[in-house]
Parts: C-alpha cells; structure tokens; sequence
C-alpha cells in the first residue's frame, strides 16, 4: 500500500513550465522598464536644441523662454530671421542673438531692449572671434558696425551688447547678452 502523505507530487507535463511562467513575465518586466527609463533619461538629457532657430550646440532652452531669462523682447517682424546660441555653465551664463530685418524693425527691437543713444562707431564685430566664427558671423575687421550698450537691472542683472550693419534698406544685428 501507498503512503500518500509520503508520494512525491507528480511532475509537470511541461516540465516546470507553468512555475517558470510568472517569473519569466516579472523579469520581462523588469527589462522592458528599465529600457524606458533608460530611453527617457537619455532623451531628456540630449544636447540637441529643441528650438530650429539655435545655432548647434546651443543648450536647449527655445528662444523665448532664452530672451526672458535676459529680459529681452524680441519683435514679431524680427522672428522669422532670429538665429541664437545659449550657453550656461557654473557662472559663466551668455546669449549670442543675430536678426537680419529691416532697418525699422532692427530699430524697433534696439528700442525695446533700451539699446539706444549713445552708440559708437567701430570696424569689425566687437565679440571674441574665436566664439562668434563657430556661429558663421563675419569676421571682416573693416565692416562699420554702430555698437549699442545696456546693463538691465531686474531679479538679474544682465549686460548686453550690440552692433548693427546696414545695408541699405537692411540691416543685421548681432548681439550678445551676459548674466552679471
């Protein structure tokens, strides 16, 4: 006669399969959630600007929130051509913004920004060559320039300078802003 309390249980016909299951759908798990994380931090960390108008490698804050962190206005006439580059790091925190528009609307975003007054006159872009270049900003030492300065007093202080060429009709601006 059979013991029953001592008879091994009869295996599986599948051999463990059905203990195998669950654990097999908690590791599938496991991986398929740690490979979304994983695909989100790389994502949210890219370096690629979100904005089309940044200049490559310019951190990715789009340009309007970039002109309100400088307390800068920009001019509806002025967006289309408005290419900028951000970069902040430790203290150092600067703006590099080049418009190409008419003259009126450079005007009008000179005076927006309390860019006006006393220009000076000047012969090439008054910004370090060596960052602007990687930008494709001119590097003609004899092109005029009138050159416009402001400090804005706010929550920050920022510094900003600018120089305008015209052409005719046209003009570029080419300005830079500094968190002081």
């Amino acid at each position: 006669m059979l013991d029953v309390a001592t008879e091994a249980p009869p295996a599986p016909a599948d051999g463990g399969a059905a203990r195998r299951g669950p654990r097999r759908l908690r590791i599938a798990l496991a991986v398929a959630a740690v490979l979304l994380l994983g695909s989100w931090f790389a994502l949210s960390r890219s370096t690629e600007p979100h904005d089309p108008r940044a200049y490559p490698g310019s951190q990715s804050q789009d340009l309007p929130g970039t002109l309100e962190r400088y307390h800068l206005r920009l001019p509806e006439c002025a967006q289309p051509s408005a290419r900028y580059h951000r970069h902040a790091q430790w203290e150092a925190d600067s703006f590099y913004l080049h418009l190409t528009a008419d003259g009126s609307c450079v005007d009008l975003f000179l005076l927006l920004n309390g860019l006006y007054g006393d220009a000076g006159e000047r012969a090439g872009l008054p910004f370090d060559p060596r960052t602007v270049a990687g930008f494709g900003w001119p590097q003609d030492p004899t092109l005029p320039y009138r050159t416009f300065g402001n400090v804005m007093a706010r929550a920050t202080l920022v510094e900003v300078e600018a120089a305008v060429h015209r052409s005719g009709d046209r003009a570029e601006l080419y300005l830079l802003a500094e968190l002081i």
